[in-house]
């Protein structure tokens, strides 16, 4: 009885309701997010994101050839682009967020249209500077793959959601409702 009278009180506030969205829509994601099902499917956006980081890997003037989604040093360094590496979850962490949140559907559509290519452009520069790192600085590599650029990544998210959220609720008739108090 207790359980759902919190879940009730929170589903009837803007903020508890806020976060069962945007918890719900990440855990649909994430049953998804598997390599059985999202693999396949993201497959020409590894290789496209694969095609891409060389194209910006040869701009900085790095030597780099491309094998599919894998680009390798000719020093021997090699990565491998698969799904998880594509900017789709930061991407959907912040459509998950926006369609969370109670504005327009304009709105929604001008911030995912908005964010999505930001963070798209951010992934690549991560994926530059990783590829740097380990051909010129191996030592660092795991760190700034599996601390850095996740942090990064999770705050740029955040923070793009944050800027988008001030700007569409000041310019939204529906911002009363999440601006009411609880």
């Amino acid at each position: 009885m207790m359980d759902s009278l919190c879940i009730g009180s929170a589903w009837s506030r803007p903020t508890g309701r806020f976060i069962i969205r945007v918890s719900t829509l990440m855990l649909l994601l994430l049953m998804v997010y598997r390599d059985d099902l999202l693999g396949r499917l993201l497959g020409p956006w590894e290789e496209l994101t694969a095609r891409m980081t060389l194209s910006l890997l040869h701009a900085f003037k790095i030597e780099a050839v491309r094998l599919g989604s894998q680009i390798h040093h000719p020093g021997g360094f090699a990565y491998e682009i698969y799904y998880r590496c594509t900017a789709f979850l930061p991407v959907a962490l912040l459509a998950a967020l926006i369609a969370a949140t109670p504005v327009s559907v304009r709105s929604k559509l001008i911030g995912v249209c908005a964010g999505a290519p930001v963070l798209v452009a951010l992934n690549l520069i991560r994926l530059v500077q990783l590829f740097h790192t380990g051909v010129f600085h191996p030592a660092f590599f795991d760190l700034a793959h599996g601390l850095v650029w996740e942090i990064i990544l999770m705050m740029a998210t955040l923070g793009i959601w944050w800027r988008w959220s001030r700007w569409a609720t000041h310019s939204n008739p529906l911002r009363r409702k999440w601006n009411d108090p609880v």
